[in-house]
């Protein structure tokens, strides 16, 4: 089983690296746009990234109603996915306010298109616009130079997004019908690895109301924290300077300081119920849930710009660090959750569905696997 649940991580962790590292290849070059507007067209690429592992931070933490016995354990591996809405499929430039501050000296122009021009994203279907960038000229406002392009970017044409982070969860049962989960993510596979840390208590409702003990169902709460961090280095695939362009750094500068970090906390509590039937157990919950994401791209990126020189424009590279951090707010949403567990002897097997009451959060289902001892003492129980 040991060796079963190592494969298990490697595997999801290979499909989380997957779909990251798609946004790797052309994610670097949007920062040739600036730091403002970068975060604009960043944001809206990776939109259901972010929304989709915000949405299923909170995912997979029972698979019953029934707390552990006194002494009893649960070693679980799980992995999700989010399901995205066509609205998470495309944008324009338009649509995010590019070319809008007027603080930024860029301005993005699609060829061939206009700024509402659909743009896939990260999921979207087909390629992107070719962008031309330009800056303003220092010297007199009403110019403009070019200075850059970017290459169309990809979508990837599914209608998944990621959800659960993989994780590893220990739950222990204590007195009185209460079980503590712990959540780790042990996952590290070439540039990508995950890290984060989580939280949650269950505890047996159906012995505190009267009558209830004796109905042929588990009532309990559900309380759990979490979060997630996956940071992925780009690798060969950065950013690098025109290093002709005076202001440029060497190439390994910025290759071994560039990478995408995608943070997400959550929190939820709420009730489960669950029936018992021989080695299927279907469940019900109905959880208020909260979470939040942040995207951020750090290290040092190169930016070719115009600047003055000897009362001439001149261009040069302009080093950014840290450019791109894009926190989001997930709503605060209710959701409905309808999955089954399978068990035979210590080995139990799961899945689950959630529906979300709010628009701004993806439906999300998830697998999980685990070695399930129901109770040590005083009688051992599977």
């Amino acid at each position: 089983m040991k060796l079963l649940l190592q494969k298990t991580i490697i595997l999801v962790g290979i499909f989380f690296y997957s779909f990251i590292a798609h946004a790797q290849i052309d994610a670097a070059s949007f920062i040739r746009t600036g730091k403002d507007e970068a975060n604009k067209l960043f944001g809206a690429y990776l939109q259901p990234v972010s929304q989709g592992l915000a949405s299923g931070v909170n995912d997979a933490w029972y698979a019953t109603a029934k707390p552990l016995g006194f002494g009893g354990f649960d070693i679980k591996i799980g992995f999700g996915a989010s399901l995205v809405n066509n609205e998470s499929k495309s944008f324009t430039l338009a649509s995010i306010g590019a070319n809008t501050d007027p603080k930024s000296t860029f301005l993005i122009s699609p060829i061939g298109g206009n700024i509402n021009t659909k743009q896939p994203t990260i999921v979207g279907d087909g390629m992107s616009s070719r962008f031309a960038i330009s800056t303003i000229n220092p010297l007199d406002s009403s110019q403009r130079f070019f200075v850059d392009t970017i290459s169309p970017f990809e979508g990837t044409g599914s209608i998944l997004s990621l959800g659960t982070t993989p994780f590893l969860q220990l739950s222990v049962g204590l007195i009185k019908g209460t079980e503590i989960m712990i959540r780790l993510l042990p996952i590290q596979n070439g540039d990508f690895k995950s890290s984060g840390f989580g939280f949650g208590i269950k505890h047996s409702l159906s012995q505190w109301i009267w009558g209830v003990e004796k109905l042929p169902i588990d009532i309990s709460g559900i309380f759990s924290f979490n979060t997630n961090n996956l940071e992925l280095s780009f690798g060969n695939n950065f950013l690098d300077a025109n290093g002709s362009l005076p202001g440029s750094l060497p190439s390994s500068t910025y290759k071994n300081s560039q990478k995408l970090t995608i943070n997400n906390v959550g929190y939820q509590y709420g009730l489960i119920v669950s029936k018992k039937l021989s080695i299927f157990t279907p469940y019900l919950g109905v959880t208020y849930n909260s979470a939040s994401s942040e995207i951020a791209m750090k290290g040092i990126y190169p930016v070719q710009s115009i600047r003055v020189t000897n009362n001439a424009p001149e261009e040069y590279t302009e080093n950014i660090t840290d450019p791109i951090k894009i926190p989001s707010k997930i709503a605060d949403s209710y959701r409905a959750t309808l999955g089954f567990r399978l068990k035979f002897g210590p080995i139990a097997w799961g899945v689950e569905y959630n529906h979300s009451f709010s628009e701004k959060q993806f439906n999300t289902f998830n697998a999980t696997l685990a070695i399930n001892i129901q109770q040590l003492a005083p009688i051992f129980k599977l």
